[in-house]
């Protein structure tokens, strides 16, 4: 299954139908018929079952192959801790069988770590299948140029129905003001992210646009509660009560922000309207530093340089948040690091208060509240590595439920515990935001930023 387009709920992808036990521990998905890979192979329920057991299970040979390369963090974290299993159970069926109930699973079958790849390209390609991917989509890979760009051909044989354009080449631009300048000059057609202030500059242009949205997102900074400085409560909360979020909001993100109460953005169906967080209070968090016993020491403040959709200002925010405990009587010191290495070493827990974010891949709170506090998922995406047994069993219980209005009491009451507890500074989320050439037709914004283009054109 895939998101919906401009929405955040599901569709039929790959699989036409599921069923689900009346135990729900067991999904049986039944495939499309005639679906072929990129390379000609064919789509089948043992195609699905390789992909997986490659993902999930530890005696894979692949499974051993790919950490080297990384492992599967996300796998790991939104699906591994779930299914025991997954396996063929006719040519085009195959059944996940969990270990727990678990109603987001179909919500984490649509995320891109997920996605189906070619049984006989895995086979070939092992660890690098990341260097030539093989899928099902509208578009085949034809080559990447590291740090250069990554072009892809329309796929005749896809099974939605030919793409409109013929080519597609997605090129990194590290400065946003020039991702600007080039949608502004015809050098591109569509950029993103950018920093907020620059949006007058394309919006509503002849030639040019922004499309814009709320966001599914939320921008944060994380605690390392590994790190004895860290593990004291109040001098978390403090630091939480010395950030202004909404001048932040208003002036560094040019009122696209949203100050954040919390980890859910208000755009979620799980966000809890009577959380009232951590407002600015800069008295409050002097005697939360008094009663936390704060001396004087330096607090490193971990941060990547590139601008990212839920912060497109980048390092500025470490900044912005180095002046704000100033003012509160605290010491922090600013560390930069390469985005690649940074989450390297964040997943390692090295880092101290690490600047972060998260893009929902799904509409659940459980892609927010599970993958980053739930305890099992730590190392993985949880990298402030917070987890306590009263969280995990609330989390545990919303994900087993399948009342939707249950879910939300149970996810709300887990969020008040988190926010409580202080394992980030909850900074706020972002508008999504677009620039786009007015000759590209048929492009829309989706919440999880999956973005499709086998509906686009260009005049």
């Amino acid at each position: 299954m895939r998101p919906g387009q401009q929405r955040s709920s599901l569709e039929p992808a790959l699989a036409e139908r599921w069923d689900i036990s009346s135990d729900g521990l067991a999904y049986t998905f039944h495939l499309r018929s005639g679906v072929k890979f990129h390379d000609g192979s064919a789509l089948t329920g043992e195609a699905v079952a390789f992909t997986f057991d490659r993902s999930i299970n530890k005696d894979n040979a692949l499974f051993k192959e790919a950490q080297s390369a990384g492992g599967f963090p996300f796998i790991d974290d939104y699906i591994g801790n779930v299914v025991a299993k997954v396996e063929a159970v006719g040519p085009l069926d195959v059944r996940f069988t969990l270990r727990r109930k678990f109603s987001p699973l179909l919500s984490n079958l649509a995320i891109p770590p997920a996605y189906v790849i070619s049984m006989d390209a895995l086979k070939k390609f092992g660890s690098k299948i990341n260097e030539n991917p093989v899928g099902t989509g509208p578009f085949k890979f034809v080559e990447w140029k590291k740090d250069d760009h990554i072009t892809v051909e329309n796929f005749e044989g896809y099974w939605g129905g030919q793409a409109k354009l013929q080519r597609i080449i997605f090129q990194p631009v590290p400065e946003a003001s020039v991702r600007i300048l080039k949608i502004q000059r015809g050098e591109g057609d569509i950029a993103w992210p950018f920093d907020p202030k620059d949006a007058p500059s394309v919006k509503g242009k002849a030639e040019t646009d922004v499309l814009e949205q709320a966001g599914l997102n939320v921008n944060m900074a994380e605690f390392n509660l590994k790190k004895p400085q860290f593990q004291n409560k109040a001098l978390r909360q403090a630091l939480n009560y010395a950030i202004n979020k909404q001048e932040l909001a208003d002036k560094l993100y040019s009122g696209a922000g949203v100050a954040a109460v919390g980890a859910l953005p208000p755009t979620s169906w799980g966000f809890d309207s009577a959380l009232k967080g951590y407002p600015y209070d800069p008295e409050k968090a002097k005697a939360l530093l008094k009663t936390a016993g704060y001396t004087g020491d330096t607090i490193i403040l971990d941060s990547y340089t590139i601008p990212r959709g839920y912060n497109p200002q980048g390092a500025k925010l470490a900044e912005a948040i180095q002046q704000y405990f100033q003012a509160v009587g605290v010491k922090s010191e600013i560390k930069t690091t390469e985005w690649t290495e940074y989450r390297k070493i964040r997943r390692q827990g090295q880092l101290n208060i690490a600047f972060g974010g998260w893009q929902a891949d799904t509409g659940d709170p459980e892609n927010f509240l599970g993958v980053f506090f739930y305890s099992k998922n730590q190392g993985g995406v949880n990298t402030s590595f917070y987890g306590t047994p009263e969280v995990d069993k609330l989390l545990e219980q919303a994900n087993e439920e399948t009342d939707v209005a249950k879910r939300k009491s149970l996810f709300n009451q887990a969020e008040a515990k988190i926010v409580d507890d202080a394992p980030w500074l909850f900074i706020g989320h972002m508008k999504q935001q677009v620039a786009i050439r007015k000759r590209v037709k048929g492009f829309v914004l989706q919440p999880t930023y999956i973005y499709y283009f086998n509906s686009v054109s260009v005049s």
